[in-house]
């Protein structure tokens, strides 16, 4: 089994370490000269040489996503893994869409928060019932852009509006998750964007959203590019009680009324873990030989954040 990978920055890199454990012979198209012990090709057209595929991973930089994309399905593999977001805008997606049902390609997009376990864990407490009604969701994210780009945050496509950068769409995951947490989808109600740091990018680098989804969950999302040091964190009320959880002490707990203590949880993990077990899903999928594909919900968050920039327009 072959498998190609097209981008090789950090998340290029992670998923090609942990392809290793399945010794798959791996090929991939870089334009990068300082990538070491890897069989690498520079061009698409070696690329494509290089195949049969049974599977690509797609992880260059957003705004080629739609066009790369399109020019893996000509190579019929079995599956195509695509680095969130699924692209940068809607131009052209109906038709991408509609072309990828017609093949039959599996086609995943890399929401590994689905597999993180204390995202893992709440979602079960949820569907407890601990919490009761569940009212509103608080969701946040801060990341150093400096830090979570070392090499040159200037060059990254994170800091550039044409390459599909911005924080909106680069931690798009704190968009995606709430909606999986709750089995439900995201309705835009309002959404402020600004600039406020001194970094050099083109992008938004703070911005405070508020959904609601169809069952009356109010949910605020603040995403920024310049917390220090990372931190997401997460506070869920509801009618018997509040969870609150966040990545500085990984402690899951619910206050109950009065005070009571009803759950309190430290959820031990690697980073890595998440990232391999989002792996060990799709090689699996694939292996089954069966048609699997979460484009529809990719597309849906895709469509949020176009609706969330116009209602920052206004």
């Amino acid at each position: 089994m072959k498998i190609g990978i097209i981008g090789f920055g950090s998340i290029g890199g992670r998923h090609y370490q942990n392809l290793q454990k399945f010794k798959k012979e791996i090929v991939v198209l870089t334009r990068r000269s300082d990538v070491d012990g890897v069989k690498c090709v520079s061009t698409w057209d070696d690329f494509k040489a290089q195949g049969n595929y049974a599977a690509i991973f797609i992880t260059n930089e957003t705004a080629k996503h739609l066009e790369t994309i399109s020019k893996c399905l000509e190579m019929m593999p079995k599956a195509i893994f695509v680095e969130k977001p699924f692209t940068h805008n809607i131009n052209g997606l109906e038709n991408l869409v509609k072309k990828i049902k017609q093949s039959g390609i599996s086609v995943w997009v890399g929401y590994n928060f689905h597999f993180f376990e204390p995202l893992i864990r709440i979602k079960e407490i949820i569907k407890s019932g601990v919490l009761g009604k569940i009212f509103y969701m608080r969701v946040s994210v801060g990341q150093d852009l400096t830090e979570w780009r070392p090499r040159d945050y200037h060059l990254s496509y994170s800091s550039q509006k044409e390459q599909g950068g911005g924080v909106m769409l680069d931690l798009v995951h704190d968009i995606n998750y709430p909606a999986w947490l709750l089995d439900d989808k995201l309705k835009v109600e309002n959404c402020t964007i600004k600039r406020i740091s001194d970094l050099d990018i083109e992008v938004e680098d703070w911005v405070e959203s508020l959904f609601s989804t169809n069952s009356g969950v109010m949910i605020s999302v603040h995403q920024d590019y310049v917390r220090v040091p990372y931190n997401r964190s997460l506070e869920i009320a509801g009618s018997n009680g509040t969870l609150k959880w966040d990545t500085d002490s990984n402690r899951i707990y619910v206050l109950k009324k009065g005070g009571e203590i009803a759950i309190d949880e430290i959820i031990k993990f690697e980073r890595n873990d998440m990232y391999e077990k989002e792996l060990n899903f799709f090689i699996d999928s694939m292996k089954k030989d069966v048609y699997f594909s979460n484009i529809d919900e990719a597309v849906y968050d895709v469509g949020l954040i176009e609706k969330l920039k116009k209602y920052a327009g206004k």
